[in-house]
């Protein structure tokens, strides 16, 4: 079975690690995206969350 990972895009290396501080997830590798400004996807260790709000529950 294949490891849960949480990707969220983001402009630098430094901005994935305070993610990762912030959301108090495990960092396990940075990807180049290859676009202009979110320049890097991060990836972390589990499932895949959002930042989007829950309009759901309206």
């Amino acid at each position: 079975m294949a490891k849960k990972e949480n990707r969220h895009a983001a402009t630098d290396l430094e901005q994935c690690k305070r993610m990762a501080k912030r959301n108090r997830w495990k960092l396990i590798r940075v990807e180049p995206t290859g676009l202009p400004i979110l320049k890097v996807d991060c990836i972390f260790e589990g499932e895949q969350t959002s930042f989007m709000e829950d309009d759901r529950n309206e």
